[in-house]
């Protein structure tokens, strides 16, 4: 410190003579301070200092901002007081409902001289109608107008003292055009009027300039944004559509058409709304025209709207272009699997969610679409909850790019209006969808979404239950139900509801024999329906008088709403005798039975009769129609057809005709309060159909379906206390009750690693995403740490489970193998054929169980007997002993032969078979033929390399004659179905636990699957039933009275080692058999003992590559010298000095020749241990082993060595298939000679 201070002054003392400053003043160095020590009590003195400093410093703080925000708020109400608008100028504004809509020219002239005559600047727009008057104007108007027109274009907002009160309305208006031209605005400021004010902000300005300059500025850069929102999206344009007078009527008894405007604005104020509507509302057909009328289809944008069933979107497809005016298959289109009718500029998109998953597969964004409406959310099918949760993201994504390119624009920056992004807009709507699901979910939207609720029904519906409730037998109250709402109720169709097709088509025999007896030939029949029938019914019942009729049954039953609408009923039918109207009619009836006459005497009716004349008047029968899936799509469309005159439509349905249906007519349901559900046991794969109660909401909606045309009854044959107690709220999702396999490896091909975190409605159970991962692990879809491997990626981009993607690809490559297969385009139809055979139930229509009740005992069974020698006999002509599947796949082979559709049905009719489902495999078939060729393109592996799809099609369409695939053929199809469904084998049980007394009785082969330890049973009706193998793959395991094995198909148990890997265990290296030579493979393989699964089921010896260096050198050292490398050592072996299989034996090593070939082999760190590699060795160094094999020959061979190295150079170059056939072709002439 010391030197720094001298060093100091010595430089200001040389400053001060540098500087010509003569001095003798001397500057001596500054003396070191010393701190002193602070005590404690200092210490605390300071510390109260420096608080209370700070204190003060705070209460300053607060006294600033207190006097800036007084300051602000006087700022505030001094411009609110400038700028206020005047009461005579609010009528001016806008509304919310007419923003957008464009003008005619009178009302913009008309609006034009209102802003004049309010002292308002008069706008560009303004001024060109205002030039442009109507002619249907007056000529006193017209003068007016352009007077005033004039005087207004000419004032400025800062002219005179009027200018000034008005000039925050002319600021005002501004700010009301951005506002308006920006109809899609997620980032904030552009959603208040101070829009143009921020965007002036973003801008250089100075204080010179005017608002005349300010908003030229600013207009160049919302244009810009205009024209990019306005190109791409619908944006304020409004589509006029002229509907016919009749649509314009029923629409305006519509509640969600009073709802538009509201609609409407939460739809373009939010990215997500749910609409809850209760059925009959209109949701479905009306919130499509919405959107189309408020220009989200146009553009080049689409407006998509997903329904969980085909027959439901064939028929909006039809009702909404009916109401706009439009044709189906141009402005509006529909998708359904194996069905296309739309064109690419189509602005509303119909389609199962099915479809628009895999559109989200190929494109993410989902760019062609503006908004996508999930209707039917309740449902909460798989794809419905998937594509909640993948839309859930893709909105936020597009919202996001949304925003950077609106901060793009905002800097200046030019974007294409081609490429330019839009927001998406997702609307959930269902008539009892649980919200909570949707909107507590924060992993599913980051904000909840926007719930609008429509509270009424078009029609009131009365519900009534049933006070005493047929567990059994509900199809013969349903029956009786139907029966008497037809003799009894005013006009109006019957919708009943029934678990599946049997019972559909059971209660539609029922009913068609029912109605068509007459009264007149079924007299007994009438005077017990009188004894039974102790209501009195009404002579008359008018449509009036709907709510407060009830139909009444031997179950008596009561209304929902009201219990005074019960209706009393006699204690005893002597109180029925002793009314003398009855009487008569009684004695009539006995009288008619007894001279046998058709028709009653006229006088001896009574009010009875009178009564039921009144209704069957109206109906002489019913029109008995059954509505199911699988019915062909002609047969489903006749429940929308006319009724013939005369008769009361009854449709007979199960849950398809629950939601999004509208038949026409019906006024009355039937809910029988059952549905037939499948169940899926995750852990062993096993799966069961049961019957249930449905749920709360699915009564809800089944009961909707009578308010949809008018005033409506709903009778549930079950009682309340069972529907409040029993039923659950809503049904469980479809997630929870099916494999999610697909699932899985649909997330992992878009790139979703843990599916496990993926934003779920509801989330799969933990053992429904450890069978997932286990199965694709067995397909070989993904491999140890559940990344997706090729064949998994591959098996990704087909439109179909991992298990049918995976034999489809297993096959390809399989046949690739086999270059020499002369009808590999044949066998590949058959291929592509049992994969469509594999996704639908078996074709087969088997014999009812449920016959006509008027039918004897006798008369049943021998029915099912005849049916079931019918069945046999078809499966004896077409059976495939090898395959359940190929025998389908011959079948749909000759259904495919036949062209006209009316053979097709007499082909089907014949056999037995169900026309629906073959004629849906048969399209199946088509559209995977056709996927192959497009998704496996010209190279690859699982390319198509033998023709294209003409080929394979005019080879499938050969007319055959027996069944037409050979044994080798038939083999390579059952490998590719084992590939497919590997983890689902079973194995014969020859020995094992005693069965039970019901197992005994059972007429059918007892197998063990590799997934359960419980018996199982091969199913009478499999192809493979007559010959059953000891080894089987099969698609389903179905519990019904015992667990059966259905889809069966053969395997050899060497094939599950190669097909199956992952399920096999392998035993170390076996040392007998000992190791050998594949000439065919070029490879050294050992033989190991595998087991498969978890019962240890064990296989053959199966040969796999070698892993030890020092046995496969050995074993290729051996080989060639003994000539299966190359031939031509075979000629030399009697010239050897030794056997070529000492270099196997231990104890041999030590020999000079045997160790000095086996250490030539293993150069540095490449071991020769293949014909390939013996090759490259060769090219490089031609002298390779030359002395090593020399010495293993004796010295009089050694001159004709020479000529030996030099074929066995020309060998190396063939390939090993080449150099085998020419020696084997060698041996056979050789043998010939040898015999002539």
């Amino acid at each position: 410190m010391k030197r720094k201070a001298k060093s100091k002054a010595e430089a200001s003392n040389a400053d001060c003579s540098s500087h010509g400053h003569d001095t003798n003043i001397f500057l001596l160095p500054g003396t070191k301070n010393k701190k002193k020590k602070v005590t404690e009590k200092e210490c605390v003195l300071r510390g109260k200092a420096a608080s209370s400093k700070n204190e003060d410093e705070r209460k300053m703080k607060r006294l600033q901002e207190k006097r800036n925000r007084a300051a602000l708020e006087a700022k505030s109400l001094y411009l609110l007081k400038k700028h206020a608008i005047r009461d005579d100028v609010y009528p001016l504004l806008f509304s919310s409902g007419t923003i957008g809509q464009n003008e005619s020219r009178r009302k913009r002239s008309v609006r034009a001289a209102n802003f004049s005559k309010a002292g308002l600047k008069l706008y560009e727009d303004a001024k060109a109608c205002s030039n442009k008057i109507s002619d249907k104007l007056t000529d006193d108007e017209n003068d007016g107008l352009q007077k005033q027109t004039l005087k207004s274009s000419c004032m400025l907002p800062n002219e005179g003292n009027q200018s000034k009160d008005n000039g925050g309305i002319s600021m005002m208006c501004q700010r009301i055009e951005v506002v308006e031209s920006i109809t899609l605005k997620p980032i904030p400021e552009l959603q208040n009027t101070c829009a143009i004010d921020w965007i002036a902000e973003m801008q250089p300005s100075s204080s010179s300039k005017s608002c005349t300059q300010n908003a030229e500025e600013t207009s160049s850069v919302v244009g810009q944004m205009n024209s990019i929102v306005h190109s791409s999206t619908g944006g304020p344009t409004v589509v006029h559509v002229s509907r016919p007078s009749s649509v314009e009527k029923e629409r305006e008894g519509l509640p969600i058409v009073m709802m538009e405007q509201e609609i409407m604005e939460a739809i373009n104020g939010n990215s997500t709304v749910i609409i809850c509507g209760e059925t009959g509302c209109g949701k479905t057909t009306q919130v499509p025209q919405f959107l189309y009328e408020g220009g989200y289809g146009l553009r080049g944008k689409r407006i998509g709207v997903t329904l969980p069933r085909r027959v439901a979107v064939l028929a909006t497809a039809k009702r909404v272009s009916h109401e706009l005016s439009l044709s189906v298959g141009k402005e509006v289109g529909y998708q359904v699997r194996h069905e296309k009718r739309m064109k690419e500029d189509c602005s509303i998109k119909f389609m199962t969610d099915g479809i628009l998953l895999r559109e989200l597969q190929s494109d993410l964004l989902l760019k062609q679409y503006s908004v996508i409406i999930l209707d039917e959310a309740h449902e909460r099918s798989l794809n419905t909850d998937i594509l909640v949760g993948m839309l859930s993201r893709v909105v936020w994504l597009r919202q996001k790019i949304f925003m950077e390119q609106q901060e793009k624009v905002y800097k200046g920056m030019e974007i294409n209006p081609e490429t330019a992004a839009t927001p998406l807009k997702l609307i959930l709507m269902s008539a009892t969808l649980r919200v909570e699901d949707f909107v507590s979910d924060r992993r599913l939207f980051h904000e909840p979404p926007l719930v609008l609720e429509v509270p009424t029904r078009q029609y009131p519906v009365t519900v009534h239950f049933s006070k005493k409730v047929d567990y059994r037998d509900y199809l013969k109250q349903a029956s009786k139900k139907v029966l008497r709402i037809h003799r009894a109720l005013p006009p109006g169709g019957i919708l009943v509801f029934v678990t599946g097709k049997a019972e559909v088509e059971y209660l539609c025999r029922k009913l068609r024999r029912e109605a068509s007896q007459s009264e007149t030939s079924t007299a007994a029949e009438d005077i017990t329906s009188i004894l039974n029938n102790s209501i009195e019914e009404p002579s008359e019942v008018s449509d009036s008088a709907l709510d407060e009729f009830v139909v009444e049954d031997d179950e008596d039953s009561y209304s929902s709403d009201s219990e005074e609408e019960m209706i009393e009923e006699p204690n005893s039918v002597l109180e029925l005798l002793n009314e003398p109207e009855r009487l008569a009619s009684l004695k009539a009836k006995f009288d008619a039975i007894t001279t046998g006459a058709n028709v009653l005497p006229e006088q001896n009716l009574s009010v009875t009769k009178e009564t039921s004349e009144k209704s069957r008047d109206m109906y002489s029968g019913l029109w008995v129609l059954p509505l199911y899936a699988m019915l062909p799509s002609d047969d489903q469309l006749r429940v929308f057809g006319a009724v013939p005159e005369g008769q009361r439509l009854v449709v007979v349905a199960t849950n398809v005709a629950e939601t999004s249906l509208t038949i026409p007519g019906i006024k009355y349901v039937v809910d029988t309060g059952r549905e037939k559900v499948k169940n899926y046991n995750y852990r062993n794969g096993m799966a069961s159909y049961e019957v249930k109660w449905i749920s709360k909401a699915s009564a809800a909606q089944r009961a909707g379906r009578a308010g949809r045309t008018g005033p409506g009854h709903c009778y549930r044959l079950y009682s309340s206390a069972i529907f409040s107690n029993v039923f659950p709220d809503f049904p469980s999702p479809e997630i929870s009750k099916v494999p999610v396999a697909g699932v899985v490896l649909l997330m992992k091909s878009m790139g979703i690693k843990k599916v496990e975190n993926f934003p779920f409605p509801t989330p799969p159970l933990p053992e429904a995403f450890t069978e997932a991962e286990q199965c694709l692990k067995a397909l070989e879809g993904v491999d140890s740490e559940g990344s997706l491997t090729p064949i998994g990626r591959e098996m990704a981009r087909y439109p179909m489970s991992p298990r049918h993607s995976r034999m489809i690809l297993s096959f390809i490559r399989l046949l690739r193998r086999h270059p020499r297969c002369s009808r590999a385009n044949l066998v590949l139809g058959y291929a592509v054929a049992s994969a469509a055979a594999l996704s639908f139930h078996s074709p087969f229509i088997y014999p009812s169980k449920e016959n006509d009740d008027n039918c004897g005992q006798h008369d049943k069974r021998a029915s099912i007997v005849r049916e079931i020698r019918k069945q046999r006999e078809v499966s004896v002509r077409f059976r495939s002993r090898t395959s359940d599947s190929l025998t389908v796949s011959y079948l749909l082979q000759l259904f495919d032969s036949e062209v006209k559709k009316v053979r097709k049905e007499d082909f089907c009719q014949k056999n037995s078979l169900h026309f629906k489902t073959m004629d849906e495999m048969s399209k199946l078939r088509r559209q995977l033929l056709e996927l192959i060729f497009h998704l496996g393109g010209a190279e690859g592996e699982f390319s198509w390399c033998y023709g294209t799809v003409e080929d394979v099609e005019s080879a499938w369409h050969l007319p055959p004659g027996d069944y037409p695939l050979f044994l080798e053929e038939e083999e390579l199809l059952c490998q590719a179905i084992l590939a497919g469904w590997a983890d689902r084998v079973a194995k014969r049980a020859r020995s094992g636990p005693k069965p039970s007394e019901k197992d005994r009785r059972a007429k059918a082969t007892r197998y063990q699957s590799c997934a359960l330890s419980e018996t199982v049973f091969l199913h009478p009706s499999s192809s493979v039933s007559h010959t059953p193998p000891d080894f089987l793959v099969y698609t389903e395991m179905l519990s019904t009275k015992r667990p059966y094995l259905h889809g069966v198909t053969a395997v050899k148990s060497e094939w599950l080692v190669e097909h199956a890997r992952a399920l096999c265990d392998m035993s170390p290296p076996l040392p007998q058999p000992a190791a050998c030579y594949d000439s065919s493979k070029d490879q050294v393989f050992c033989w190991v003992s595998p087991v498969f699964g978890p019962h240890l089921w064990q296989l053959p010896l199966h040969g796999m590559p070698a892993k030890d260096e020092m046995v496969r050198v050995s074993v290729f050292a051996s080989a060639l010298l003994e000539g299966q490398v190359l031939p031509c050592l075979m000629s030399a072996q009697k010239y050897l000095v030794a056997s070529p299989g000492t270099i196997l034996k231990p104890e041999c090593l030590g020999q000079s020749r045997v160790f000095n070939l086996l250490k030539k082999l293993k150069v540095g760190g490449v071991v020769v241990d293949c014909r390939a590699g013996l090759c490259r060795v060769w090219r490089k160094n031609p002298l390779f082993l030359r002395p090593e094999i020399l010495c293993w020959f004796h010295e009089e061979f050694w001159h004709l060595f020479d000529e030996l190295w030099q074929k066995m150079h020309e060998e190396i170059l063939l390939d090993g298939e080449q150099l085998f056939l020419a020696k084997k072709k060698k041996r056979k002439s050789e043998k010939k000679r040898t015999k002539l």
